[in-house]
């Protein structure tokens, strides 16, 4: 696991136990209170459709995580962008975006202040 300076880590975060060395969160990111990240998938093993899914998963500079999201295995939340709380993120998040849902979709750069998280 790679945690970069003045990164803060809210209470009950869970970072991926069974393979830590997959986690990377950049200088100056944020996730917040009660969000899991993961970095590896069993979900296939079990059902007998293909094996355990493991690959690096990234929270870049300056990023921002919301309260009770989920970041799945494989995605990269990009620098300055921001995850709304709640928020299930199955695909890699652009730079500066603002992403929000279940699925965690991007909002659009137009959209009024109370819609962007």
């Amino acid at each position: 696991m790679v945690i970069g300076r003045n990164v803060e880590l809210g209470y009950f975060v869970i970072l991926d136990n069974l393979h830590p060395e997959k986690i990377v969160i950049e200088d100056n990111a944020t996730i917040a209170a009660s969000t899991t990240v993961l970095a590896h998938d069993e979900s296939k093993a079990y059902t007998g459709a293909g094996g355990e899914l493991i690959e690096e998963t990234r929270i870049q500079e300056g990023a921002f995580v919301g309260v009770h999201s989920v970041i799945l295995v494989g995605v990269t939340v990009g620098r300055g962008a921001i995850v709304g709380a709640g928020s299930v993120v199955t695909r890699s998040v652009p730079d500066f975006a603002r992403v929000a849902g279940v699925p965690a979709r991007v909002l659009p750069a137009d959209a009024p202040s109370e819609e962007r998280l």
